[in-house]
Parts: structure tokens; sequence; C-alpha cells
């Protein structure tokens, strides 16, 4: 190894130290130009999910300064998988109103049992579950049979009732998840297993992250599940790997439709995020489905708009 002299050595620390003062000020001035006003937010956002071939809503809202976005966040969707947060916050208030237990017994019964996503299909149906184990599996796993066992616990008009009350005026269970002839509605009809907006799981889970509804320990105990969640192919996919930044979220599919609603718990604080992609050109069941696409490119917007000039690799990842 080649020594440096003592009386070169100050020079070269002198560089050393102008080289990353000056490259530090440079990362942060570019993420820092990088932000965009709100109208400009705006039209980026729509020129992505235009790109789709599809279509888009959005909802978000940085929690630290209050800023709300979105892309048409009141208009009615489909739900599919994303329903079971709203059954996961109902079985969570029946436990603390005494009615329910997280380990109490949860028998699987055939009509419980149905295809899709989740690994009880595959299982001997009595394999000794606990209403905490379905919730875990019914979130994380999205599992379908777990939803039916607990949404039998929690019933389908309490649900309902329950998001009401907190104000969300249009998410709606509409029945057991494959079985469309207990659903009879015309909303039901149009909508499948469940429908809601942008704007109200941007809300539910604000009231989640905040500790306004519940418990603080059951509030922790929710986002705890959520960032189990095992399906990272849409708002993770380019955002998840930023240092000190992890998602708390619920992901949805079906043949045309891909939707995720999270929180990402960033070193700014926490950004809510809600987003549909549906009428999709694209039902490939893989991970490079466009709706997952836009999806991601969506939340990838987002935090270059809202990770501040402090996180510079964040802001350019």
């Amino acid at each position: 190894m080649r020594l440096i002299s003592r009386g070169r050595f100050f020079p070269v620390i002198v560089a050393v130290f102008l080289f990353f003062t000056c490259g530090v000020a440079w990362a942060a001035g570019a993420s820092a130009a990088a932000r965009q006003s709100k109208g400009e937010f705006q039209r980026h956002l729509e020129a992505i999910a235009s790109t789709f071939g599809g279509k888009v809503t959005l909802a978000g809202v940085d929690l630290k300064t209050g800023e709300r976005f979105g892309i048409h966040p009141n208009r009615p969707v489909a739900t599919a998988s994303v329903i079971k947060l709203p059954v996961m916050v109902e079985a969570f208030y029946l436990m603390q109103e005494g009615k329910l237990k997280w380990s109490q017994p949860a028998s699987e019964t055939s009509f419980d049992r149905v295809p899709g996503s989740g690994i009880l299909q595959f299982l001997h149906p009595q394999i000794g579950l606990t209403l905490g184990d379905a919730i875990t599996l019914m979130i994380d796993l999205s599992d379908n049979t777990a939803a039916n066992i607990v949404i039998q616990q929690t019933g389908i008009a309490p649900v309902n009732a329950r998001m009401r009350k907190l104000g969300l005026k249009h998410t709606k269970l509409f029945g057991y998840v494959f079985h469309a002839g207990h659903r009879t509605s015309a909303d039901a009809k149009k909508f499948g297993l469940g429908m809601t907006t942008a704007n109200d799981m941007v809300k539910l889970l604000t009231m989640i992250q905040k500790h306004e509804i519940l418990t603080p320990a059951a509030c922790d105990q929710m986002l705890k599940i959520l960032g189990q969640q095992m399906d990272n192919d849409a708002f993770p996919r380019y955002t998840g790997g930023i240092p000190g930044v992890s998602w708390d979220h619920k992901t949805g599919a079906l043949d045309a439709v891909r939707n995720d609603v999270g929180i990402a718990q960033t070193p700014a604080g926490p950004i809510v995020l809600a987003g549909f992609a549906y009428d999709s050109p694209d039902q490939q069941w893989t991970a490079e489905n466009a709706a997952l696409i836009v999806l991601a490119r969506l939340a990838r917007a987002v935090f270059h708009q809202f990770l501040p000039a402090a996180h510079p690799a964040a802001a350019s990842n």
C-alpha cells in the first residue's frame, strides 16, 4: 500500500471533505428541485395513470403536512380483497367489546372452504386455527377461506354498520368470498365482494395510523399484521427497498383489477395511499401485470414528491 506523506495529507482531507459536502448539497438541491407544484404533481399523476390503458382511482395524504392528492378519489370501485381490511377492523372492535377473542377456536366449515388466494384450501379442514390465525391469514396471504371464517364471526351487516359509523360512506361488504348467490343487490352485482372509494380507504387507514379508533394497542396490532403482507408487487415494488421505508398495506386482485391500500412508514413521516386500477387490458396473473406496474409507478411518484431533501437517496430511488 502506498502511503501519503504528512505534507500532502491535509490537502487530501480537504478535497475529500469538499467532495462529500458538495455532493450532498447537490443531491439535496436536486431533490428539492424535483418537488413539483400541486398542479404539476396532479398532472404528473394523471399522466402516469393515462399510460395504463384501464382506469385508475387514487387518494393519498402526507400525514406530516396534511397535504392531500388524488385521481377521482370519490369514485366507487370494486374492492376485491381490500374489503378484508374493514372485516379485520370489525373483528378487532368485537374483541374489544368482549364478544370475540383472539385466541378462540375458529373451526372451518365446508361453506368456508373456497378457491382462489390462500393456503387453507389445501390443508386439513380441522388444523386447530384460532380467530387470530384466521385474521392474519386473511390479510397477509389474502386467504379466502380464512376470510369466510372471520366473516362468519363478524357478520356482514355489522361490518357495514361499523364502516358507516366511522364515516366511510361508500364502503360495503356484500357477502362471503366466492358465494355470489348471497349477493343480490344491484351494487353487489356490479362490484362483487365489496365496494369502496380511495378516499374511504385513506380515511380508515389514517384513523388506524393515528390511533383514532379502538385502542392504541389494537391499532398497532393491526398495523403489524398489515406490515406482514406477502403481496408486494404494487406500491412497494419501487419504494419498499428505500432505507427506513416500510409498507403496512392490503392488496386485492381480480382478472381485470389490481388494488393496493396502505401506509408507507418513511423517515419523513407516514404517507397514506389507496390505489385502484381496473378495467385492465392486461389480465395476466403475473408480477408484471400492467395494473400492478401503474400502481407501483404512482407510489414512486408520490415518494418523489413528498420525501424531503434531507433524504435524497429515497427521493431519487
